[in-house]
């Protein structure tokens, strides 16, 4: 592969990642949740999206795939990632005082090449 193929496929892939929490957004703002902040940064890790329910605080992880891509997005939800994202909570919680309900969740896309949705899932409490 030369370094242009690299480098389209590594935009292509930050473009793809942009619309999938750009959808997953719209679907949760749509089903009541007040969204807080997107792309927040901890250290080295971030956290995609920070919104709040009814009851709690809610810590999004966003994992977007193409058709072209091999397994599902949720494949991408390994212990270690589940690890890492329980910890950039509790990181924010810590930081910002806050004390209430709080849960982890994930929004797993596939689109496909025209950016149609062929699979949507929001998972409620993913790291319990």
């Amino acid at each position: 592969m030369n370094d242009d193929a690299v480098i389209r496929s590594s935009r292509e892939k930050i473009e793809l990642g942009i619309k999938g929490e750009d959808l997953a957004a719209s679907f949760l703002k749509e089903a009541g949740y007040r969204i807080q902040k997107r792309n927040y940064r901890i250290g080295h890790s971030d956290i995609d999206i920070l919104a709040q329910d009814e009851s709690s605080l809610v810590f999004i992880e966003v994992r977007t795939k193409s058709r072209e891509d091999r397994g599902m997005p949720e494949d991408t939800l390994t212990a270690n990632k589940l690890r890492r994202m329980k910890k950039t909570a509790e990181l924010y919680i810590a930081f910002n005082h806050y004390r209430g309900p709080a849960r982890l969740d994930a929004v797993c896309i596939v689109l496909d090449k025209t950016g149609r949705i062929r699979h949507f899932e929001h998972y409620m409490g993913v790291g319990s």
